[in-house]
């Protein structure tokens, strides 16, 4: 047998059922896990999105409101079912009041799609803050719109200026160098050497912020 031409094969054929067989239980006992920590990190950034708008209200600091996590999300953070809107959205209460909204967007970047979530106040026109969940840019260029220099030109930005508009309720931004100061607050700071990208987050917020605003604007929720 040993020096016959099938017992490599059935010798290689046994190993990788073997392996593949350790590697399907390791996957299947950690599969919890895994799912428990993907939940954790986004409730997370939901409640994130939301937290300055909760220690305005409730007089806590953002802090304290992530350091209670689960707690701080299961009192302030409800989900909420809006049919024809096919986006995820949540709500941000106190006392049974809802302070903020908070949806989760998607768009395209350079090299594939990116998701992100936003807050807004409860009008939908002012964007309260921004949150990446997930892209796939170039590290070290693209990738830098997760630092919170970019992310924070957005954060407390009235967005929707032409509620009456039937084409474009946000208003027309352009971009400048990183290292340039706006002079206005039409000018936003791309991220350097990441041009397309940086205009894909824009187009993103712009395209969705007009989705989300024009759907739900006559809406009670």
């Amino acid at each position: 047998m040993k020096d016959s031409f099938w017992f490599p094969i059935v010798f290689m054929l046994i190993i990788v059922i073997i392996f593949a067989g350790i590697l399907s239980v390791m996957y299947r006992t950690s599969q919890p896990k895994i799912e428990a920590y993907q939940q954790e990190t986004y409730q997370k950034l939901i409640l994130g999105t939301v937290a300055a708008k909760l220690a305005e209200v409730t007089g806590e600091t953002q802090q304290i409101i992530m350091d209670s996590y689960p707690e701080s999300y299961q009192t302030h953070v409800q989900e909420l079912d809006i049919p024809g809107l096919e986006r995820r959205a949540f709500r941000a209460v106190v006392a049974d009041s809802t302070i903020a909204y908070c949806f989760e967007i998607g768009g395209k970047g350079l090299w594939g799609t990116m998701q992100a979530l936003v807050s807004t106040s409860t009008d939908f026109r002012t964007i309260l803050d921004l949150a990446l969940v997930s892209q796939q840019e170039t590290p070290g260029l693209g990738a830098r719109i997760e630092e919170d220099w970019f992310l924070a030109q957005f954060r407390n930005r009235l967005f929707v200026i032409n509620p009456e508009s039937d084409t474009d309720v946000t208003g027309s931004y352009e971009f400048i160098a990183e290292t340039q100061v706006p002079e206005n607050d039409g000018q936003l700071k791309r991220v350097t050497g990441a041009t397309i990208t940086s205009d894909a987050v824009l187009k993103m917020l712009r395209d969705e912020m007009n989705h989300i605003y024009n759907y739900l604007r006559n809406k009670s929720l």
